[in-house]
């Protein structure tokens, strides 16, 4: 909620139901989770989602960053894989969440994977993107958000919010040490790659970003208004009974 260029935008209503909902009701339509958890320091998302019947963990007032507050409870579950969803991706490709679940079935031996999709118009100025540096095995290598000249263009993609870990470096993500380039960049990938922790990439072509702003969000929503599939999807997301 303390989004200081757009404060509450994680409850701002779209479509009759909060951002935070939209994502929570897309993991639900993926069916592939056999929990979905909204994971918040925060009395007034629990109360705004008491509603919708979701179930929320309240954690301790300050961390990091999102991974941080999720690893905070981690541990009091059974999985194998746990799926970071950010509740200002309200427009999360449902295919994709499928799509990602089959990766990890040809992947057991990957810890940590983070998607990635295509790189649009402006997105190499705006340090808001994150860019992610993939080698040819897949991996990514490196992340920045000013333009860094001497990278392999082809080899460059956008960073996603989605990060799909296992238990056991989820458990720990917490304790790992904070280094330099996290504290610089304010980056939470780099939490694995500075304690030497690979990030495989999972790329998906022309994925809706997330949301930073007002302006963000209005125009986000002038092209939904243009997308029939995701019309069809809101359809569904608000015949949800949960």
């Amino acid at each position: 909620l303390g989004s200081k260029r757009f404060p509450n935008k994680v409850i701002r209503f779209i479509y009759g139901l909060p951002m935070i909902e939209h994502v929570r009701r897309r993991a639900i339509l993926s069916n592939i989770f056999n929990k979905i958890l909204i994971v918040s320091n925060s009395i007034l998302i629990k109360k705004k989602l008491s509603s919708f019947k979701s179930k929320t963990i309240l954690t301790k007032k300050k961390h990091f960053n999102g991974t941080s507050r999720v690893s905070e409870i981690a541990k009091k579950f059974n999985y194998d894989y746990g799926f970071v969803l950010f509740a200002d991706e309200p427009f999360i490709n449902i295919n994709m969440l499928k799509k990602c679940s089959k990766v990890l079935n040809k992947n057991k031996n990957v810890s940590v994977f983070n998607v990635v999709t295509n790189l649009k118009n402006g997105d190499m100025k705006s340090p808001q993107v994150v860019k992610s540096y993939i080698n040819n095995k897949g991996y990514i290598i490196d992340y920045f958000r000013n333009s860094q000249n001497y990278y392999i263009k082809k080899n460059l993609k956008k960073s996603t919010g989605l990060l799909i870990i296992k238990k056991k470096i989820l458990i720990k993500f917490s304790l790992l040490k904070i280094k330099l380039k996290e504290k610089k960049l304010k980056i939470e990938q780099f939490r694995f790659l500075e304690n030497e922790i690979p990030i495989k990439s999972i790329f998906f072509k022309d994925i809706y970003p997330s949301i930073n702003n007002k302006k963000e969000f209005n125009d986000l929503l002038k092209l939904i208004k243009k997308d029939r599939k995701e019309q069809n999807n809101l359809k569904k997301i608000k015949a949800i009974e949960y």
